[in-house]
């Protein structure tokens, strides 16, 4: 039975000591006086960005200061190697920290069986909707399920069994850590967090997240954060490297995460209707793979379909006036709008007002499926 003590917390930092400092005091007022060994990695090339032993209590925290770029998987290992706990809780310097958050994770990870990792239901800083609260995987890409909800909305009110969790909180052992060899530094940017769950799975260990165990993720609400500002350029290296290694090792969850989602909507509204029209905003390659399960598996009949090409994947704001014809507004039959995100379609007050969207239904590449009333009404 896992217990707080047994924790070590680690924390890569890489520069802007005051967001760690407020991070930092987010987390001592939420552990409750809890005698944690608590590590920082501070990593940076220039030893000014990493000169943080004066500004912390050295009582608190076990520093060190690395003039390198270790990138997150190589600051985690770094950590795990100085850590003497026999669980370890990554925890990034962008996160702040709500009440109770910690003995929620804990209880989540002793409640389910053959868990080998575990994270919190992180949300956005600026909105208070969901970032990460597990993820799965359509051909290309990662699904981030029930991404941009509320955080409380009802489907998210339960723990949830996923192939990945984000790694900006993750509580894992000790052991396992050191029997998977720990973080893959052959992905610096993205992606090594799935990986670690992966290697997990062909343990038999799985990967859990915790609807209760709740903080705030700073991550890309701020592009002045040093991952985004100083590192992008690895980006697409990093989802290079994990794809040749696990491909065939991940799995296709698409049309899992698509019907389960399906199932909570059938039971909670009553607005599923005999045909459609579907209008496709959606950037991905393989967008008709999911428009396929929308006929085959949710026995949706379209009647007709019209793709539209955007030029920005996740576009903030498409105004549907001007992608969909006059004529169109007024047609009875009711609408599918496929996105990539929900939330680019919230700022429609004048389509909202022309017309009848009470039968219109959203789906997003996350596998949201909204009624197009309820989100004029900003109600998920």
């Amino acid at each position: 039975m896992l217990k707080s003590n047994d924790i070590t917390i680690i924390i890569p930092y890489h520069k802007d000591k005051n967001m760690l400092k407020l991070s930092l005091t987010t987390l001592e007022a939420t552990l409750n006086n809890k005698n944690l060994e608590i590590i920082i990695v501070a990593n940076n090339i220039n030893k000014l960005e990493i000169n943080i032993s004066d500004d912390l209590d050295r009582n608190k925290y076990s520093i060190y200061e690395i003039e390198d770029n270790l990138f997150w998987p190589g600051a985690i290992n770094f950590g795990a190697k100085h850590a003497s706990g026999k669980y370890l809780l990554f925890c990034d310097p962008d996160i702040f920290y709500t009440e109770s958050w910690l003995e929620e994770l804990i209880d989540c990870f002793n409640a389910h069986e053959n868990v080998g990792a575990v994270s919190s239901k992180l949300i956005n800083p600026l909105t208070n909707r969901i970032m990460d609260f597990g993820m799965g995987y359509n051909q290309f890409n990662t699904i981030h399920i029930t991404k941009g909800l509320k955080f409380n909305h009802p489907l998210c009110n339960c723990d949830r069994e996923v192939q990945a969790a984000c790694g900006g909180i993750l509580l894992t052992s000790h052991d396992l850590f050191e029997k998977v060899n720990g973080i893959d530094i052959s992905m610096p940017y993205i992606y090594c967090d799935n990986d670690y769950s992966i290697k997990l799975s062909s343990l038999g260990f799985k990967t859990f997240v915790s609807h209760k165990s709740i903080v705030y993720h700073k991550g890309n609400t701020d592009l002045q954060n040093s991952k985004y500002e100083n590192f992008k350029y690895l980006r697409e290296d990093s989802k290079a490297a994990f794809y040749a290694k696990n491909y065939t090792k991940r799995k296709n969850d698409l049309s899992y995460w698509l019907q389960y989602v399906w199932n909570w909507y059938l039971n909670n509204s009553n607005n599923k209707q005999s045909n459609y029209y579907l209008f496709n905003f959606c950037t991905l390659f393989d967008k008709n793979e999911y428009v396929k399960y929308f006929i085959d598996s949710m026995n949706l009949n379209i009647l007709n379909q019209k793709n539209i090409v955007l030029s920005k994947r996740d576009a903030n704001n498409i105004n549907l006036c001007n992608y969909i014809s006059s004529e169109m507004i007024f047609s009875r039959i009711p609408f599918i709008y496929f996105v990539d995100d929900f939330l680019s379609l919230l700022n429609n007050k004048l389509w909202f007002h022309l017309r009848d969207i009470s039968k219109d239904i959203v789906i997003d590449r996350h596998c949201n499926i909204i009624n197009m009333y309820d989100i004029a009404l900003n109600n998920v």
